[in-house]
């Protein structure tokens, strides 16, 4: 790639003059369809991936022995991307992990959903209320499963997106019966509050952050008409959503953005100040910062959003092409840069620049500033189906990256030669010094 189409704007709290190196890339699974859904570090620099695994699978020296169809599985790796131990649960059929975040302890929380009748926790049957559940768990830092705390009703319904407060408090969102849903819980499980709009307000609730006050943000997609305590929603189609509330889950603003069709963030990200960045997708258009984004087609094309304290837009970012283009995963150094992963499966243009297929699916790692403007692009993936759904952020310089790929697969100079039909992996990237 070359410099002067890809680092266009120089950024002051990193050197953009180069894109990041990648320093190691972890892959693991077995003979069937393996993904990593999220990815988070400890204090020690430890990354742990959330993710679902078919089959018996191998990570590292260390061995998942399945539980029935498809089983969620916590991985602990070292700061080199070592496997440390895997650990999980599960039953006959489908069971998922979406989230996860540490404790200053280096206790794990996860969430996601299962749709097993039979599946066990400590010798016990966790119970379900029919289809899908949404579900909590604490793993302590050994792997040991210390609890799990089950919602949701006959549907599908499913925990989505984890967050940790200062007083370790776990805020989880997903969405039950058709709504999204704000749970607050404590470190022992015990839940402090639950929170649903009200009035005919159907959505999920995908990604959430939490800011240096504790106030939390919360992403997604909702449409219809309602409130969130005082904060009225309304959309006619399905809208980008992102929704502030205290500590004490009242809503205080939010901002929607409609799809002529459909639009979604999958993931958000906030600083401590409270600004905000939204990635996802949308179908048909969106209309947002005096700019129409239009897709050239049915599939999705990918949406970038970055939000004042106050909720009000300050820029967006269009991923367009002819294929299926996804922005999933975001985050921020803290001071004004962004973070951004994802996947598409035909050439592409993001925000200005042309991004070339290697594949049927390739992966995308970008940065930009705080003014929106692009600062580098990265790619990754190989001739196969390669994704990228989480990424994480840790300070000062380290981006993490996670999904699913199909090898041969690249990461700047690693390439990962050995997988099942498709591997859930991670891969490390190491940013520029600071100024």
């Amino acid at each position: 790639m070359k410099r002067s189409l890809a680092f266009l704007v120089l950024s002051l709290q990193l050197d953009a003059a180069e894109p990041p190196t990648c320093e190691w890339v972890f892959s693991g699974g077995g003979s069937g369809h393996d993904k990593t859904r999220a990815v988070t570090t400890d204090r020690e620099g430890n990354v742990f991936l959330a993710s679902e695994c078919v089959g018996d699978a191998m990570f590292g020296d260390q061995q998942h022995k399945t539980a029935g169809e498809m089983d969620m599985c916590l991985t602990k790796l070292d700061a080199a991307g070592k496997p440390l131990w895997v650990s999980g649960f599960g039953g006959s059929k489908t069971d998922r992990a979406y989230g996860v975040i540490t404790d200053a302890a280096g206790n794990a929380y996860v969430t996601g959903h299962f749709e097993s009748t039979d599946a066990m926790a400590n010798g016990e049957n966790l119970p379900n209320a029919g289809n899908f559940d949404a579900f909590t768990a604490k793993f302590a830092p050994d792997g040991n499963l210390l609890w799990v705390r089950v919602k949701g009703g006959t549907g599908s319904d499913y925990g989505h997106g984890i967050a940790i407060d200062s007083k370790g408090h776990v805020v989880i969102t997903g969405a039950i019966g058709g709504q999204f849903f704000c749970t607050k819980y404590d470190a022992e499980g015990r839940e402090i509050w639950h929170r649903t709009p009200s009035g005919k307000v159907s959505g999920s609730g995908h990604g959430i952050a939490m800011d240096g006050k504790d106030h939390i943000y919360l992403g997604g997609s909702a449409s219809g008409a309602g409130t969130f305590g005082k904060i009225a929603i309304e959309s006619k189609t399905s809208a980008a959503l992102v929704l502030k509330l205290t500590p004490e889950g009242e809503g205080e603003w939010v901002n929607l953005i409609p799809g002529t069709t459909s639009a979604i963030y999958h993931e958000i990200a906030c600083d401590s100040q409270g600004r905000v960045w939204g990635s996802g997708m949308f179908k048909g258009s969106v209309s947002v910062a005096g700019q129409t984004f239009q897709c050239s087609g049915k599939d999705y094309d990918g949406l970038i959003v970055h939000l004042d304290v106050a909720g009000q837009v300050q820029w967006a970012k269009h991923m367009h092409g002819p294929g299926t283009d996804y922005c999933l995963g975001v985050v921020t150094d803290d001071h004004g840069t962004a973070f951004v992963c994802g996947d598409f499966n035909q050439d592409t243009v993001l925000a200005g620049h042309a991004l070339a297929t290697r594949g049927s699916g390739d992966i995308f790692l970008a940065a930009f500033d705080v003014k929106g403007g692009l600062l580098w692009v990265q790619q990754a993936g190989g001739k196969q189906n390669d994704s990228a759904y989480p990424i994480t952020f840790r300070a000062p310089d380290e981006l993490i990256i996670a999904g699913a790929l199909s090898t041969p697969a690249t990461f700047g100079t690693h390439e990962v030669t050995k997988s099942g039909s498709s591997d859930l992996y991670a891969a490390k990237w190491k940013l520029k010094p600071l100024q």
